[in-house]
């Protein structure tokens, strides 16, 4: 029988072999470690980079879990934050969130996605990170992001899980743990969230793969200037002195990146895209 997701995280965080999953996924107890944590990583330094002046501007922050990010825009300049978390929880949700922004400039909100209690052409950018692919309506979430969102302003989807059929989405809940303790993991096609950003009245500036920047590739990466070298480090890690030198050949990067962007269950993209 599921349990909740309150005690799936304390019974992984129990376990010692989770315990890499948990820190990679910024849910260690001490939530105000993991948020600053994230505040000085490699992936918020192309977040900001990614949103340019308008991440001091007003933010919506849609599924703010434990609100690592409202804290990071909160503590880096932002004039005010959005909080939008519907889950309650002390442990991952708006409890967590409160404690956590007390004293920044950052207003929580306890409601869904499916209908953000902000007026129209209220935010300059709204951030998500692996947030869409637990929508109940996909559509219907992406439709207030772009009602929410000023002319100008930027939609930054983070982190989504992508898979191309029904038996890929079986095998990416085979292997995800929290599914196996809490059920409801999902993950959609590629063109599914493509079209409900377009339908949202958005336009995509860029579609991020897997590997294409260190937003998608931590945390086997953890900056983005280390993404070029990652099939060399790969194979030094694994053969060693022979796998440095075959790492400068051109042909054998070629085939690593082949292999590492191979259309594997569950893999991670991130949408950027703009309101005109």
């Amino acid at each position: 029988m599921p349990i909740t997701i309150d005690e799936a995280l304390l019974c992984l965080r129990r376990d010692p072999k989770f315990a890499e999953l948990i820190r990679d996924s910024y849910l260690e107890a001490d939530t105000h470690a993991c948020a600053e944590r994230f505040r000085q990583s490699g992936e918020f330094r192309e977040v900001q980079r990614l949103l340019g002046s308008l991440s001091t501007g007003v933010i919506l922050d849609l599924g703010a879990g434990t609100g690592i990010a409202s804290y990071a825009f909160s503590t880096s300049g932002a004039r005010l934050v959005y909080a939008l978390e519907p889950d309650p929880s002390d442990i991952v949700g708006s409890g967590a969130i409160r404690r956590l922004t007390q004293g920044t400039p950052v207003e929580l909100i306890e409601a869904y996605g499916e209908k953000i209690p902000l007026p129209d052409s209220h935010v300059e950018v709204v951030y998500t990170r692996q947030v869409l692919h637990h929508a109940q309506d996909l559509n219907q979430v992406l439709r207030e992001c772009g009602r929410v969102l000023k002319p100008g302003g930027i939609f930054l989807a983070c982190r989504e899980h992508v898979i191309d059929n029904e038996s890929q989405l079986r095998a990416f809940r085979q292997q995800h743990p929290f599914h196996q303790l809490v059920g409801g993991e999902q993950a959609f096609p590629l063109d599914a969230y493509l079209d409900a950003i377009r339908q949202a009245g958005l336009q995509l500036r860029n579609v991020f793969g897997p590997w294409d920047t260190v937003i998608n590739a931590f945390p086997g990466v953890k900056e983005q200037a280390e993404l070029s070298h990652y099939p060399q480090q790969l194979l030094t890690q694994r053969f060693g002195r022979l796998g440095a030198w075959a790492g400068t050949l051109p042909m054998v990067r070629s085939l690593v990146w082949k292999w590492l962007k191979r259309p594997v269950p569950g893999r991670m993209y991130t949408f950027l895209a703009e309101k005109s």
